[in-house]
């Protein structure tokens, strides 16, 4: 994971962040049905906040804590982000988010499954996703998660609050291969 500069799927093309990427993140995560599922999205997500985004995940890279993707899809670009980040010794937390026009089509499924295919990589992978959004279970699931039974508030930026999170953890006994997106 640490030297992977690109993740293709058969739709999708995980890439690093860019800049230039920075719009649309905003425009994308800015809007409060995807913001109010993220723990670190503010509201209103303003550009600058997505370029100070980019630069703190550029500028702590050596660090080898963070591995965050752009999801790309062809004709569109940017339509979302998929990440892991270091949690505790020898875990990684992976998170995900899609803008809201991208919803429903199963590419946050292949987006995971392809990013999974490298990450678990680094070691023990956990998730997690709000109890108010189960579709983001569904997906976790079919990516090879499981869940620990374990319910824990999760403070979200968007929300102002915290909301009840469901604990996952990777399992590859429990994931399905890539071609079988859905």
């Amino acid at each position: 994971m640490r030297d992977v500069i690109e993740i293709e799927t058969k739709r999708l093309k995980l890439r690093r962040l860019r800049m230039s990427d920075a719009q649309r993140i905003a425009t994308l995560c800015g809007d409060p049905s995807v913001a109010r599922m993220i723990a670190r999205a503010p509201l209103p997500y303003l550009p600058v906040a997505a370029e100070g985004w980019i630069m703190t995940l550029r500028a702590r890279k050596p660090l080898n804590e963070e591995f965050v993707f752009a999801v790309d899809l062809e004709g569109e670009g940017l339509v979302g982000a998929i990440g892991a980040h270091k949690a505790g010794a020898s875990a990684f937390e992976v998170g995900y988010w899609l803008g809201r026009p991208y919803w429903g089509k199963g590419f946050a499924t292949e987006a995971l499954q392809g990013f999974v295919s490298e990450a678990k990589a680094l070691g023990q992978l956990l998730a997690g996703h709000f109890v108010d959004n189960p579709a983001s279970g569904r997906v976790l699931q079919k990516g090879g998660f499981a869940y620990t039974g374990e319910t824990a508030p999760l403070f979200s930026l968007a929300r102002g609050e915290s909301a009840p999170c469901k604990r996952m953890h990777y399992t590859a006994d429990h994931g399905f291969g890539l071609h079988e997106a859905a």
